[in-house]
């Protein structure tokens, strides 16, 4: 699970940081606010304008984390694990680089999964792999190969 996170940071850190310093800005502002107001007698108006002010605070907080969360649905869902043979390979490509998809057929599914250039070259047709991937971007996070299973295991010769 380290690693997931590890790897949503490098991939997204400019928008979790933004999001995180956000939050602490708002609910610092309203908790000081609060203190502040607290320590002096208030007016049933003043009152009524500090509420209505923290309401709006709090309302661009929950605009600002649902367009996080739309964005990067990654950081609020669990990593997904398939294991199975590569059936497929594709370079991909495009204006300013070039995308790798592996295509890797499951027990039960298939999915097609984006790499990085190095594992896409250590990777061939027919092998098993055990990829961890972000389920929304569908980037390979770890990718094992896995020894080929015998079947038929050799019987001794006579």
């Amino acid at each position: 699970m380290a690693a997931y996170y590890a790897y949503l940071w490098k991939a997204t850190w400019i928008e979790a940081l933004g999001i995180s310093v956000l939050v602490l800005f708002i609910l610092g502002r309203l908790v000081w606010k609060f203190y502040i107001e607290s320590r002096q007698e208030m007016k049933r108006s003043n009152k009524i304008l500090l509420g209505a002010k923290s309401f709006g605070w709090l309302v661009i907080l929950v605009i600002y984390s649902i367009m996080f969360y739309q964005s990067e649905p990654d950081w609020f869902d669990r990593p997904v694990q398939i294991q199975g043979e590569i059936v497929g390979k594709n370079a991909i490509p495009g204006v300013s680089s070039t995308s790798y998809k592996i295509q890797v057929q499951g027990s039960e599914e298939s999915e097609d999964l984006y790499l990085d250039h190095y594992s896409y070259q250590e990777l061939e047709i027919g092998q098993f792999v055990n990829a961890t991937y972000l389920p929304h971007r569908q980037e390979v996070i770890t990718c094992k190969i896995l020894p080929l299973s015998k079947e038929d295991p050799e019987e001794p010769g006579i």
